[in-house]
């Protein structure tokens, strides 16, 4: 039958920590990993019954088959599901959501539909930049998005829609989201004259565009400008009744019949479109489960790094882009060890380059990277040089890390080549010295010819072995010099204060 589940908790300062066990339940497991999803999501002001709301949609889709209002339950039946409760204290805090989905069959198959209730976040005044965290989660985890509000749609409630708007389209760049897919504007104890439901929803929305419009300049060009989508519509609905607001457990007995019927009528509507709303990218390309759960996973990551960097959302916008600007140093350095890495795997490429004079390369690349990095980061950014000094301070490890192996390849290669010259120069010279040696030995009675190859073959063999000591030696000599060339430049000693000559102009043998 699934619970609520938390994803997101709020701490006393404001941040936001994701539960990635209870996401990947919700996300990753029972098939929805690499199903579509559609997630409906509400948000909106304290206490106007989201999460009631959300208990009857439990309701309908555990009675996928009803046609009638049946599924809304016995007149006695206790309202189950999310945490609620009828009186002034917020219940809920963070983001939750239904541990299991529930499958929508459609033309293209099936679809994982799952439900979301945040808590209270349009109070601005209060902590806006919560408001603003809370939104940026709200948005990744929705396609189908309630924004639950009283009596009206009232100025506060366009100032939070504005901001809401203007954090969904800063996330969905960051992540390549369509920022707002379906938009419902779902007025409670709803006070304005005239008819309710859809159409009564359509007019006051058509006041609300026309009153935004009027002004010059526009107060919430961004509000109006959502509001004007064909994906955006308002629903009006009547007050539940006294004794629903005044302690009732949500049985259908309690409600006045005018909501009764409105909360029938739109939870109707709601379950035969929301299927049509899967979550998708900017190209309209549907996403899965995992998909979406590993977008939410870096944002969670990008928050507990930028603890500060979300009062408003054009610092929320300086701070993904000044990551973005981040993650790709991070890319390039491990590209350039990448290149260099395959160097280090042929010996001719490898021996071009001492260590010595890798440590140079990598702290010549690192310091372009960095450089790169301060003049693309915008302003104002608080934590800009903490976060370039951490940056440095990783490329700095790995580019150590990869200077290890890189030490151990050429020592390698180093061996090798001096194993190698000395059989090409000192095993000529053996087979010289043999021919001479064999030369004497011919007054001895043995034909001239085959004592000078008798010797030759002695003395090249000879050579060969002296050959490949003396090569060993070099190529030791060679590691060894290069080894104190590298800490010498690496611990920033001067060049010379030794016995050994380093200078690059030194030949390798």
């Amino acid at each position: 039958m699934g619970r609520p589940v938390q994803l997101v908790r709020l701490d006393e300062e404001g941040g936001l920590t994701l539960d990635e066990e209870a996401l990947s339940r919700c996300l990753e497991q029972g098939g929805v990993g690499g199903a579509p999803v559609c997630l409906v999501s509400i948000i909106g002001e304290q206490r106007l019954g989201k999460s009631f709301l959300l208990n009857y949609l439990l309701r309908r889709l555990r009675s996928p088959d009803a046609r009638d209002g049946s599924w809304m339950g016995r007149e006695d039946e206790l309202l189950e599901g999310f945490e609620w409760r009828a009186d002034m204290q917020p219940v809920t805090h963070g983001v939750w959501a239904w541990s299991q989905p529930f499958w929508v069959p459609t033309e293209g198959g099936k679809v994982a539909m799952l439900l979301v209730d945040t808590e209270g976040s349009m109070d601005l005044k209060s902590n806006k930049e919560t408001s603003i965290k809370l939104s940026a989660m709200s948005m990744l985890l929705s396609s189908y998005q309630i924004l639950n509000v009283g009596r009206r749609l009232k100025d506060p409630d366009l100032e939070y829609l504005e901001m809401f708007v203007q954090v969904a389209e800063v996330v969905g760049e960051a992540y390549g989201l369509e920022p707002i897919q379906h938009l419902d504007l779902l007025v409670r104890d709803s006070n304005i004259p005239g008819v309710l439901g859809a159409q009564g929803g359509e007019q006051h929305l058509r006041y609300v565009r026309q009153k935004l419009a009027a002004t010059s300049p526009c107060k919430h060009p961004k509000a109006l400008e959502a509001l004007s989508r064909s994906s955006s519509r308002c629903y009006l609905m009547p007050s539940p009744g006294e004794r629903i607001v005044s302690g009732s457990e949500g049985t259908l007995r309690d409600m006045g019949e005018n909501f009764r019927e409105s909360l029938r009528e739109y939870i109707t509507i709601l379950v035969s479109s929301a299927s049509q709303h899967v979550r998708t990218d900017q190209h309209g390309e549907l996403l899965t489960g995992t998909q979406l759960a590993t977008k939410i996973k870096n944002l969670s990551d990008v928050m507990k790094k930028h603890r500060s960097g979300f009062s408003s959302p054009c610092q929320m916008a300086i701070t993904f882009h000044n990551q973005n600007v981040l993650d790709r140093a991070h890319a390039d350095h491990a590209l350039f060890l990448k290149e260099k890495d395959g160097d280090s795997r042929n010996m001719i490429d490898c021996l071009k380059v001492r260590p010595s004079k890798m440590v140079e390369l990598l702290a010549e690349r690192r310091g372009q990277l960095l450089w790169r990095c301060r003049i693309d980061m915008r302003e104002p950014a608080p934590e800009k040089e903490a976060r370039l000094t951490e940056l440095e301070e990783e490329l700095t490890q790995e580019a150590e890390t990869f200077l290890e192996t890189y030490k151990k390849s050429f020592k390698k290669f180093a061996i090798l080549a001096g194993v190698g010259a000395g059989m090409v120069v000192l095993a000529p010279v053996g087979g010289a010295v043999g021919a001479g040696i064999g030369a004497g030995i011919a007054a001895a009675a043995v034909a001239a010819e085959a004592a000078v190859a008798i010797g030759a073959g002695t003395g090249a063999a000879a050579g060969i072995v002296v050959g490949v000591g003396v090569g060993v030696g070099v190529g030791g000599n060679i590691a060894r010099r290069d080894r104190q060339r590298a800490e010498a430049a690496g611990g920033g000693r001067e060049e010379g204060d030794g016995t050994e000559d380093l200078s690059d102009d030194k030949p390798l043998i």
